[in-house]
């Protein structure tokens, strides 16, 4: 049965939360921070949508075409291939893939044989690093459905309609907005305010049955083991490539004055370029170099399994199938002594692999990117020297949580991510189980319900 609440009791609501935030949240260097997580849960993931696909980079006009092309199925758009992305300062000790039911291809449907078991990394230095400098003007905890209310001062409230998306609409500086644990059917309100506060919907008091339905509905449906299909330490890799933004530089990739630098094998140290595939090694990436790690399997031909992608490339695929778990272990140790663009800002984050396969950094028209074909921060610092990672989503509907994990500075974390096609939710999750080439049932509806019983420790 549908929840039904009147303007009254969502005022009466929004009053309580109002009051919750005050004592909770704090805002520092342009964003708010709310409380300390172990487990945050994107929920009701999954869109049919149109972004604009890039079919064409014209080296003599300088030009990038595009078309139209419609992403759906669960967890749309990320259920596409994904690259994974990392940003200094960072030491990367632990990554690896796993797949449900045995499949631990690269990704779902590809024959044994195209596997290749090298592993490359990347460091790199960008003029412009636009996408991961985002200023949240919100505080939202995002745990099953939501409703999203806009509150004025006076607490005045108009309604806009029911809400049944990812994360909401992005909004604007002169609101404030909470996010409510209600019901698919609950109602929506807006108006404008002043952006005096931050509200979190941890003071929700369905916010604690709502998500144990979702860590119920997540075990139930979570059916077979998971088998590692890429794995990387230090010095080894098995069936993942790192790269960075290096081409042309040192005999892979490409340059161009259109264009500039394409992606490239990256060498060992994590921020030259290389004229193959190299393992990522023991070493801590410097704040400004960025470095990025795709599967082991070649793309066929351009146009053709990858997509489009920009001529002269090293083109690999990138993580694709509705259900998949990436794991990581790392140590984001603080470095204030530079001046790198990002100084001291490091990030983990996710993008659909044919951003970077065209153009991750430069004219708008020559990746999907801006019309929403799929980003995902995992952990992110958004603030030189702050010690909370943030979690947001970029595919055309903006949000997030202002949450925050604590940024390993001395020791490491380990996390997972879970893709669950099942009840459409994607799980990020602190975890102290060991990364092994199998994870039993019993590990993974443990990470499940842990995230989905508390979105936030108290």
């Amino acid at each position: 049965m549908l929840l039904k609440l009147s303007i009254t009791a969502l005022i009466g609501l929004l009053s309580s939360a109002v009051s919750f935030t005050n004592a909770d949240c704090t805002y520092s260097g342009g964003n708010y921070y709310c409380a300390q997580t172990d487990a945050i849960i994107y929920s009701n993931v999954g869109l049919s949508a149109t972004y604009q696909d890039v079919t064409k980079m014209d080296e003599s006009s300088c030009v990038c075409t595009q078309a139209e092309f419609t992403a759906s199925g669960s967890l749309a758009p990320f259920n596409e291939e994904l690259s994974i992305h990392f940003r200094g300062p960072i030491e990367l000790l632990q990554f690896g893939v796993y797949y449900p039911n045995g499949e631990s291809k690269a990704l779902k449907k590809r024959s044994e044989k195209q596997l290749v078991e090298s592993c490359n990394e990347q460091g790199e230095t960008v003029v412009s690093r636009h996408k991961h400098q985002h200023k949240r003007d919100v505080a939202v905890e995002y745990v099953q459905v939501t409703s999203t209310v806009y509150v004025d001062g006076s607490g005045q409230t108009v309604t806009a309609g029911s809400t049944n998306t990812i994360v909401g609409p992005a909004v604007p500086s002169s609101y404030n907005k909470v996010s409510t644990v209600l019901s698919s059917g609950a109602q929506a309100v807006e108006t404008s305010a002043s952006p005096s506060l931050a509200v979190s919907s941890k003071a929700s008091s369905s916010s604690s049955s709502a998500a144990a339905a979702s860590s119920s509905s997540s075990s139930s449906n979570t059916k077979g083991d998971w088998s590692r299909g890429s794995y990387f330490v230090p010095g080894s890799t098995t069936n993942c490539t790192f790269m960075n933004n290096q081409g042309g530089a040192a005999g892979s990739g490409v340059w161009s004055s259109c264009f500039g630098n394409s992606i490239s094998f990256a060498a060992s140290d994590g921020i030259s370029g290389a004229a193959s595939a190299q393992a990522l090694g023991e070493v801590t990436v410097k704040s400004g170099n960025e470095f990025m790690i795709f599967s082991g399997e070649k793309c066929s031909g351009n146009n053709d399994d990858c997509g489009y992608y920009r001529e002269g490339i090293p083109a690999y695929h990138g993580f694709g199938g509705d259900d998949k778990i990436f794991v990581f272990e790392f140590s984001m140790p603080s470095d204030a002594s530079g001046s790198a663009y990002n100084q001291d800002m490091p990030a983990i984050w996710l993008l659909n692999a044919k951003i970077p396969r065209t153009l991750q950094y430069g004219d708008a028209s020559c990746s999907c990117w801006k019309t929403g074909c799929g980003e995902m921060d995992l952990f992110e610092i958004l603030t030189a020297g702050s010690d909370k990672l943030i979690s947001h989503i970029h595919n055309g509907q903006d949000g997030g949580t202002q949450d925050y994990f604590d940024r390993p500075t001395d020791g490491t974390l380990k996390a997972a991510v879970i893709f669950n096609s099942s009840d459409k939710t994607i799980h990020i999750i602190e975890v102290d189980e060991s990364f092994d080439e199998a994870l039993s049932d019993d590990v993974v509806d443990q990470w499940l319900s842990k995230s989905g019983s508390s979105a936030a420790l108290p």
